[in-house]
């Protein structure tokens, strides 16, 4: 027994996230159809949240079950179980498997609330979504990350970027300042809130729309 346990660690796999490319070789950001169902709050987990060594704990045996590499730190964080947002109670390496746009909105949020000097208190829940993005700092996000800010300093971003026509849904013919100007009824938190096909129409609009958040957070914090 303790030979056939010997050759389990020594010929073990570590267990490698499998990425959805898109058509750019990156990896896709529109959610999976298992994450679709998320949506629906009868799959969602409404438990309280686990304290992070709780939930440390409960990777590292999952881990040692599969004759994994426990001193991996990479490998024991893609078995932690999310403790915030629609994703709770699924694997932080589910979630990237299953909808990377989720990994670029939280990125998002976080910096532009360390831009505004926010302090998010929701504890256990802010600890969760923070060791899910150092988990989350594989080559293939990191490069994703940096082709989104390159779109974003590319020409068309920038001279009259701000009368590029929506193109699509309801308001197609309004422009992107138009809507930025007309936040208040709700539409430019739908578009960020959605995850965008890189490079479609509605990518570029929620682009436009987080640089234009943005700024004003970064003139309130000058200002004050």
């Amino acid at each position: 027994l303790s030979i056939r346990m010997k050759r389990k660690l020594i010929f073990s796999r570590r267990v490698e996230v499998n990425f959805r490319r898109g058509p750019t070789g990156y990896p896709r950001q529109d959610p999976s159809d298992e994450a679709k169902k998320i949506k629906n709050p009868d799959f969602q987990d409404r438990s309280p949240a686990l304290r992070e060594d709780k939930v440390k704990e409960n990777a590292h045996s999952i881990v040692l079950l599969r004759g994994g590499d426990v001193t991996d730190k990479q490998e024991v964080l893609g078995e932690y179980l999310a403790q915030f947002g629609k994703y709770k109670g699924k694997s932080f390496r589910w979630i990237l498997e299953n909808d990377v746009g989720y990994v670029v909105y939280l990125t998002h949020k976080v910096e532009e609330e360390e831009r505004a000097g926010q302090i998010n208190p929701d504890g256990l829940k802010k600890e969760s979504c923070l060791s899910f993005l150092e988990y989350s700092s594989f080559t293939e996000i990191v490069h994703l990350l940096e082709y989104i800010s390159k779109r974003l300093a590319e020409p068309d971003h920038a001279v009259g970027i701000d009368d590029t026509l929506v193109g699509f849904g309801v308001h197609s013919k309004k422009t992107w300042r138009e809507i930025w100007e007309n936040r208040a009824d709700g539409y430019v938190t739908f578009i960020l809130q959605k995850n965008c096909v890189p490079g479609s129409k509605m990518f570029k609009l929620k682009q436009y729309l987080q640089a234009s958040r943005s700024n004003v957070l970064s003139s309130f914090r000058d200002g004050s």
